[in-house]
């Protein structure tokens, strides 16, 4: 299941990649107001594999739960205060587009990165 989810996120960052290489901005249709459900089931998946790798494996997890409860907060913060959440995604692509969707993809290798590293250690 570890294995899993490093290539989920590797997908993605290869999708968002890929599409941004393409000239289409992966990033905006998924931030784009009227693609909220899209946007929340990407991370709602995210969530419900990592609360399986952390729920189900002995010892827990740390690297793993960290990732649970970012998604988490995702969530709840697109939920709970969505004009906040859109106010701050419109300031930051409109700052730099293209740093942008280089962080995202960065950021999703990066946690491909500390699961597989999780699998090492735990």
């Amino acid at each position: 299941m570890i294995t899993f989810l490093a290539f989920l996120y590797i997908f993605s960052a290869f999708a968002y990649f890929y599409a941004n290489k393409s000239g289409y901005s992966l990033l905006r249709y998924i931030w784009n107001r009227e693609n909220i459900n899209i946007y929340l089931l990407t991370e709602i998946v995210f969530l419900i594999i990592t609360s399986l790798i952390v729920f189900t494996n002995q010892p827990l997890n740390w690297i793993v739960a960290i990732l649970m409860f970012m998604h988490l907060v995702g969530i709840a913060w697109l939920v709970g205060n969505p004009d906040s959440f859109y106010e701050m995604a419109e300031e930051s692509i409109n700052l730099d587009s293209s740093l942008l969707e280089n962080v995202v993809v960065i950021t999703f290798l990066i946690y491909a990165g500390m699961v597989l590293f999780s699998r090492i250690i735990f």
